[in-house]
């Protein structure tokens, strides 16, 4: 948190923060100082914090600097293992390619390779597209992300064998092996999807500006 006493220096500080893409009520939260009291400007955890990790890894000098000092007070204060918690998303983001992903189920007899995961948006919302081929066949499924009336953020799938197996292994979730029909996906499910290549800061994006729409109401 920054805790300007002048208007000036307030600012100057939102205006630097929405110049490298910060958003406000997004990536942080800012009131101005007034009456004599000091304004504050805050990172919203974790989604701020993604945001200095995606320019970090575009070699933005400045963040990688405010990340590794953050890093620095978290392992003096002990609280390393809950900055890394909340960093862990961004920082596996995109660094998976999951085309030829080979996986199978002997005792099915299934076997399956993932061709390409993809996100489409759809009136706001991302949709995954799975591409997947089975015994030379082609095919594809795919899972709208939403938010609920309480603020979770969901997605509905609808599952057989083939597509039960292939999202096992995307998500590396084995409590989904074996399931049919309709299965709820959560915000862990849409977190083990960033690390794929082309998907990740498409997903961890929408999440961000979703959690704020839920702050707000």
């Amino acid at each position: 948190m920054y805790q300007p006493r002048s208007a000036n220096a307030f600012d100057a500080a939102v205006k630097a923060l929405k110049d490298a893409g910060f958003e406000e009520g997004v990536h942080f939260i800012a009131k101005r100082p007034e009456g004599g009291e000091r304004g504050y400007i805050r990172l919203r955890i974790p989604t701020g914090l993604w945001r200095l990790e995606e320019l970090r890894r575009l070699g933005v000098d400045w963040a990688d600097k405010a990340l590794k000092r953050l890093e620095e007070i978290a392992k003096a204060r002990g609280f390393s293992n809950l900055l890394e918690e909340y960093l862990r998303p961004a920082m596996e983001a995109e660094t998976v390619d999951p085309r030829g992903l080979v996986v199978d189920d002997a005792e099915r007899g299934l076997k399956a390779v993932v061709r390409g995961v993809r996100v489409d948006r759809e009136c706001g919302r991302p949709r995954v597209v799975v591409e997947y081929e089975v015994g030379g066949d082609e095919k594809s499924f795919s899972f709208i992300w939403g938010v609920t009336t309480t603020g979770k953020v969901i997605a509905g799938v609808k599952l057989n064998d083939e597509r039960a197996l292939v999202l096992t292994a995307l998500l590396a979730d084995k409590a989904i092996r074996g399931k049919k029909g309709h299965m709820t996906l959560y915000a862990k499910h849409l977190f083990a999807l960033a690390k794929y290549k082309g998907v990740g800061w498409g997903l961890l994006r929408w999440y961000a500006e979703v959690m704020r729409e839920s702050a707000e109401l």
